[in-house]
C-alpha cells in the first residue's frame, strides 16, 4: 500500500500518523486533550513547513530564478501604510513561538519582534497571538497606519468576523487594541512570507519570553535591510 502512494500522499500519511500518535500519547500519559481540529491545523502547519524548507536555496547568496520562473514578492501596501508579516510555529516539547517583522511602505527594515511562549503548542492559538505581536510591535515603532499579513485564512476570518473559537479571547483583544490604529488584516500565502517564518524558526532557538530587534535585524541574511514589494 505504502509503495503505491505518491510522495505528497506518502508525507502526509506519515505526518498525519505521527501527530494522531503523539495527540493520544498526551491525552494517555499528561492529561492534555487535543482537538481533531488542532490535530488537522497541526499537521497542515508541518506539511507547509516542509515545503518551505524543500524550495529554499542552500545557500546564503541565492541564485536568480530559473528561466521561467518568478520570485514572490510581498504585497506593496497602500500609499502611507507600513506592512508588517506575522508567522507562527511549534517546536515539539519546546512550545511555540509567534514573530512579526515590519517594513516601510518602500520595503525598508522597520523592526521584528517574536514571542517565545514554553508549553504552547496550538497552532490556532499561535496565529492569533502572531497578529497581537504585531499590534504591539506596531506600538514599539509608534506606527499608526499599517497592514497585517498573515498566512493563516482562518485567523484573518476570525479577526474579521469576531471568532469565539479556543482562540476567541485573543480575537477580541486584538480587536479590541486594533481600534488604536489604523489597520488593516489580510491574507498572504506562505510563499510571500518567508521572513516571518525564518523569524520564528530562530527565535524557537531562543528562551521563552519577548524577543525585539529594531532598526536592526537579528541576521540580515535572512531578512535584508530593503525588499522589493509586488506593486
Amino acid at each position: 500500500f505504502m509503495q503505491s502512494l505518491a510522495h505528497d500522499q506518502f508525507v502526509l500519511l506519515a505526518v498525519t500518523l505521527w501527530a494522531i500518535w503523539t495527540a493520544r500519547r498526551k491525552a494517555i500519559h499528561e492529561g492534555i486533550f487535543q482537538s481533531p481540529q488542532a490535530t488537522n491545523s497541526f499537521v497542515r502547519r508541518f506539511i507547509d513547513e516542509l515545503n518551505m524548507i524543500t524550495v529554499r536555496s542552500p545557500t546564503r547568496n541565492s541564485a536568480a530564478p530559473a528561466m521561467g520562473q518568478r520570485a514572490v514578492r510581498p504585497k506593496a501596501p497602500h500609499a502611507g501604510f507600513a506592512k508588517i508579516h506575522v508567522d507562527a510555529g511549534v517546536r515539539a516539547r519546546k512550545g511555540g513561538s509567534a514573530a512579526a517583522v515590519c517594513r516601510d511602505g518602500q520595503g525598508n527594515y522597520l523592526g521584528s519582534s517574536a514571542l517565545v511562549v514554553a508549553g504552547l503548542e496550538d497552532p490556532a492559538i499561535l496565529e492569533a497571538v502572531a497578529c497581537r505581536e504585531a499590534l504591539a510591535l506596531a506600538a514599539d515603532l509608534n506606527l499608526h497606519n499599517f497592514v497585517i499579513a498573515s498566512d493563516s485564512k482562518q485567523t484573518v476570518a476570525d479577526i474579521s468576523c469576531g471568532g469565539k473559537g479556543r482562540n476567541g479571547s485573543i480575537i477580541q483583544e486584538i480587536n479590541v487594541r486594533a481600534t488604536l490604529f489604523q489597520c488593516n488584516f489580510s491574507f498572504e500565502g506562505c510563499a510571500a512570507n518567508v521572513e516571518a517564518h525564518k523569524l520564528v524558526k530562530y527565535s524557537l532557538s531562543l528562551g521563552p519570553g519577548r524577543h525585539l530587534w529594531l532598526g536592526q535585524p537579528h541576521d540580515p541574511s535572512c531578512i535584508p535591510p530593503i525588499v522589493v514589494f509586488h506593486k
